[in-house]
């Protein structure tokens, strides 16, 4: 006789589950690869988006050439003794606040007048500049310092088609207003004095100056 409530007891009976089996398991593997992948791309992208245009604008600047025209517009290069003298004194300041400059060199340009008053005095290296905006502020920074009357409304002008930073401000010599502009980019650096010149005049003759001058 068929013990009924034993029947009813194995009928009802859980097996306990078999253990999964490896070979029928889908790996986690390769779809956690697949999502490291997916991020990585995702975070190259994204740095490609943010560096480069840097890296162009690096490698567009960075070899250039600074030269002194004998003209530019309507200014012409004075090379009297006095005039080298003062542009090398210049040059002494640039390169002792950027002492690994590649080359340097200065001038003096004065009006077809001859008036001294309103002769521009401009220096400027070539070196590779990683940060041109900070390499221009310490510069202008230093000249601001160092000048009686400081170094007035500066703001960021319009550098021209050869892009990098250009700024200019304003401050007084021998009681007569003075426009100091400079201009720093990947490969170069340079600013100027424009005694008895507005800061509006000034920015339009240093684009004139750079694009006579540098060379890349």
């Amino acid at each position: 006789m068929v013990d009924a409530a034993r029947d009813d007891s194995e009928l009802f009976k859980l097996e306990d589950p078999e253990p999964d089996d490896p070979a029928q398991t889908p790996s986690r593997q390769p779809r956690a690869l697949k999502i490291a992948i997916a991020v990585l791309a995702v975070a190259a992208i994204a740095l490609a988006i943010t560096t480069g245009p840097t890296i162009v604008r690096i490698v567009e600047q960075k070899d250039a050439t600074l030269e002194m025209p004998e003209q530019v517009a309507d200014l012409k290069r004075d090379d009297s003794p006095i005039a080298k003298e003062h542009a090398s004194d210049l040059v002494a300041i640039l390169r002792a606040q950027i002492s690994d400059l590649d080359s340097s060199v200065g001038a003096v340009y004065e009006e077809p007048s001859g008036d001294a008053s309103h002769s521009v005095m401009i220096f400027g290296g070539t070196t590779m500049l990683w940060n041109p905006k900070r390499e221009l502020d310490t510069m202008l920074a230093f000249i601001s310092e160092s000048g009686e009357d400081g170094l007035r409304e500066l703001n960021t002008v319009d550098p021209g088609p050869l892009g990098g930073v250009m700024k200019c401000g304003s401050t007084e010599m021998d009681n007569a207003p003075m426009a100091i502009c400079g201009w720093a980019d990947h490969g170069s650096i340079a600013v100027a004095l424009f005694p008895g010149r507005s800061k509006t005049d000034a920015a339009g003759l240093m684009r004139a100056l750079r694009s006579a001058a540098l060379k890349r």
